[in-house]
């Protein structure tokens, strides 16, 4: 099942090419593989894709849903009301 993810507010300036409002694709790491990569402290990392490619950051700074199959039934950013 396909998942989409976006950046948590908190960590927003880690990552200024990305947007907290907008839900990226979850890239497959290896086939079938979305979040079971560690890197050499043991943190779970994602690979996200964007416009501009890829980008791989930590798991915990990112909120996880299932994609949707009409992506038209909601917009990527929130109402501010």
């Amino acid at each position: 099942m396909p998942v989409q993810a976006r950046l948590r507010s908190e960590h927003q300036r880690k990552y200024p090419e990305l947007s907290p409002s907008k839900w990226y694709e979850v890239a497959p790491l290896f086939p079938g593989v979305t979040q079971r990569m560690v890197n050499m402290a043991g943190e779970r990392l994602t690979r996200l894709s964007t416009s501009r490619g890829y980008v791989i950051l930590r798991a915990e700074h990112l909120e996880f849903r299932p994609a949707r199959e009409d992506s038209d039934a909601e917009p990527d950013t929130e109402a501010i009301a």
